[in-house]
């Protein structure tokens, strides 16, 4: 028997990076996963491919995170085809890369809706449904950036307000659905070796040096699948006791 048979997710910015990591580890331990994104034709592809490669059973979804009614739109189609939710993953985010003096309201605004705003209406949406189902668990991918700043925030001040944001809200949240046997909880991943980064540290091998002192952990970076079997604990039934917690992933960063 997989760890998440018989469960139901839904996992938000599922088209590239980190949501594709968590679906598929969701999906291999058993459970059929929504995945939801603002450029369908990503999270299409992404859901295609791993659905014919294992598999999996997985539905694809248009989703603009900060608009209430497509949070509704996704838990009626899930309802709809699965019959019910028992995993959230708020897992969508941007960035604006302006720090405190240099961004504007309306880009600040523009981060805090999709980053912050998002978790708390997956939360009113979800909870009616979970309730029926006896419970569930919210999962929330912050940030270390919400938790200090220096390296951890990349100097992007809207960013690190919306992951600080989301790490009040999932305590407070914690707090108010556990009568209801609904656990909300956070992940604060620090740096996580997208291709992207790769190319970046691949172009300047002196960052090499500074990772090493920063996350002194090998491997100094975490991957996409590191973060993702943090989810797959927090969003399972073996962690039935733990909700309102802060998950820290960072390969050393935060202990120092």
């Amino acid at each position: 028997m997989k760890r998440l048979d018989g469960k139901v997710a839904i996992v938000t910015g599922a088209g590239q990076g980190l949501g594709i990591a968590i679906v598929e580890t969701l999906a291999r331990e058993g459970a059929k996963v929504v995945g939801t994104g603002r450029t369908f034709e990503k999270v299409e592809n992404a859901m295609g491919e791993l659905s014919e490669k294992y598999g999996y059973d997985l539905l694809a979804m248009h989703q603009d995170v900060a608009d209430q009614a497509d949070w509704e739109k996704v838990i009626e189609t899930t309802v709809s085809k699965y019959g019910k939710v028992d995993i959230i993953v708020n897992n969508a985010a941007i960035m604006s890369n302006s720090n405190v003096m240099t961004c504007s309201p309306d880009e600040f605004l523009n981060v805090y809706k999709t980053n912050c705003l998002a978790v708390m209406l997956s939360i009113q949406s979800a909870v009616p449904v979970m309730e029926k189902n006896g419970g569930g668990s919210i999962v929330n991918i912050a940030s270390i950036g919400g938790l200090v700043s220096g390296d951890a925030d990349g100097g992007d001040g809207p960013y690190s307000a919306s992951k600080g944001g989301i790490r009040s809200l999932t305590k407070h949240a914690a707090y108010q659905l556990c009568g209801k046997n609904i656990r909300v909880n956070s992940i604060h991943p620090g740096g996580i070796f997208t291709p992207m980064l790769r190319n970046v540290f691949d172009a300047t091998p002196a960052l090499w040096d500074r990772v090493k002192i920063t996350c002194p952990l090998p491997p100094h970076i975490s991957d996409p699948s590191d973060i993702a079997n943090g989810v797959l604990y927090l969003a399972g039934d073996e962690s039935r006791c733990v909700t309102g917690i802060e998950l820290v992933i960072d390969c050393g960063y935060m202990m120092q």
